[in-house]
């Protein structure tokens, strides 16, 4: 497993992989804090994160990593595309078929991969978070916030609550674009279904039954992303998406182990 993911790890952390990480992480954490310390307003808090967020809520010690929290959940659905592409690639390029030349555990291969996979995006979040914590310091007087909250114990455990809720959810996206990848084993098919899924179907349908909120994967892995919603609390919208990631995890390995590798 330790040489499956540490040649995977040679493969993504090259200087232009690194760069463009390192960019994307600062572009993120600029849209993300503008818009949600200059959109922010006086009134009461808003649960679960969901509309965005208040004046009080960002002078409380999590103020500081709100604007990470909330923006992770916006951009998740692209993350989910990314390990799509990614290990679909695998299938559809015939490298995943060549690799099991030399490494035929196909069960250590998948996970080694996404382990290496989501070492490199928890290195993404974790810039992405001090990014924006050190913007909205920049930000907070124009809101007349003072950020010395921030700074105090609670206001660390915030930090660590929401970038550990965010990276449990990015896993969680990346167990089902990995699924989606080994069932269909093309990146274009298993694209248009995610797309068709996550996307339209489950924004469509939720909104017309509520329910939906609470039970459709991606809109529980939003919740659990955003630290819980008006919808679903923390705690079960992280037991729910165990469940749901547990599933996905196991029915892919199963397919995989079964299934000839043809291509």
């Amino acid at each position: 497993m330790r040489r499956v993911v540490r040649a995977e790890l040679l493969r993504l952390l090259r200087r232009r992989t690194i760069v463009t990480t390192t960019i994307a992480a600062l572009v993120f954490s600029a849209v993300a804090t503008l818009t949600i310390v200059t959109s922010a307003k006086d009134g009461p808090s808003i649960p679960g994160r969901r509309d965005g967020t208040t004046v009080a809520e960002l002078a409380s010690h999590g103020g500081g990593t709100q604007s990470f929290a909330v923006g992770v959940s916006f951009v998740s659905f692209f993350v989910f595309v990314v390990f799509i592409a990614l290990m679909a690639t695998e299938f559809s390029g015939g490298t995943f078929r060549a690799l099991l030349l030399r490494d035929p555990h196909r069960m250590r291969l998948i996970v080694g991969k996404l382990a290496a996979s989501l070492l490199v995006a928890a290195g993404a979040l974790a810039l992405a978070e001090l990014f924006s914590f050190v913007l909205s310091l920049a930000l907070a007087p124009s809101k007349d916030i003072s950020g010395s909250a921030w700074f105090s114990m609670a206001g660390l455990g915030d930090g660590l609550r929401d970038y550990g809720t965010a990276l449990a959810g990015i896993a969680g996206w990346a167990v089902f674009g990995a699924t989606l990848a080994v069932v269909f084993r093309s990146a274009p098919l298993a694209l248009a279904v995610g797309f068709a899924w996550a996307g339209p179907i489950e924004n469509i349908v939720s909104q017309s039954w509520a329910p939906g909120l609470r039970f459709f994967p991606g809109q529980v892995l939003g919740s659990l992303i955003r630290g819980g919603s008006a919808d679903l609390g923390l705690g079960r919208a992280a037991v729910t998406s165990a469940v749901y990631v547990a599933i996905a995890a196991t029915a892919a390995l199963v397919l995989l182990t079964r299934r000839d590798v043809t291509s």
